[in-house]
């Protein structure tokens, strides 16, 4: 059986600041790129165009902020990992609702540092 998927790739200008050694770090930007692998429970294609609009409405309330002013950054450190595990969650939630499916996540704020999320939710089991 051939399993089809989308590919997108989305992204943000963010700034932020970590932690190290309980000490808050220096305020730097990124260009944030986010790739996702999308499926559908449903039968022939997505709009590219919904997927895009849906991500991009998610994903608004984080351009050109800094994350560490935004919530959950506000008591999460927004590192790379943190930041793309919270905007996992938040994009699997939406896209289930919808009858798609997130394969995975894939984010860098470096062309040389990427972190990515994979996983599928147990009722999606019975599709794949």
């Amino acid at each position: 059986m051939i399993y089809k998927q989308y590919k997108y790739k989305f992204y943000l200008n963010m700034n932020h600041y970590v932690h190290i050694n309980g000490q808050a770090g220096a305020v730097h930007s990124h260009t944030w790129e986010i790739a996702l692998a999308i499926t559908t429970k449903q039968e022939g294609m997505i709009s590219f165009s919904d997927i895009e609009t849906c991500v991009n409405g998610l994903l608004q309330r984080y351009q050109d902020k800094c994350l560490n002013n935004v919530p959950p950054f506000t008591t999460v450190d927004p590192t790379l990992e943190n930041v793309c595990d919270y905007l996992y969650d938040v994009c699997d939630r939406e896209f289930h609702t919808r009858g798609w499916i997130l394969l995975n996540m894939e984010m860098s704020e470096t062309p040389t540092r990427v972190y990515q999320c994979s996983g599928i939710r147990r009722d999606d089991y019975t599709f794949l």
